[in-house]
């Protein structure tokens, strides 16, 4: 276990990243880390390669060229990072 700061809060422990199957709700990989591991870092454990749709919140963003090496028929959707003064185009 690692320390983080995020913002002016500390944290000290363990994150649990896990991947879930959208269709029967039955998990299919979990991977523990440090609190200091980036949720983006640990794309590529989540996946076993036969997934049709990605869903992830932003912290996954930028990772197309990882989706596609190990899921190429994945579409992906993950969430986009809001701006402020735009529209939400839902």
């Amino acid at each position: 276990m690692e320390s983080t700061q995020k913002g002016n809060q500390w944290y000290f422990g363990m994150k649990t990243h896990i991947g879930v199957d959208s269709h029967t709700k039955l998990i299919h990989s979990v991977v523990v880390t440090s609190a200091s591991v980036h949720d983006s870092q640990v794309l590529g454990y989540l996946l076993h390669g036969n997934e049709k749709r990605v869903y992830g919140d932003s912290a996954y963003i930028g990772q197309k060229a990882q989706l596609k090496a190990k899921a190429e028929d994945a579409a992906d959707f993950t969430h986009k990072r809001g701006q402020r003064n735009q529209p939400n185009n839902f």
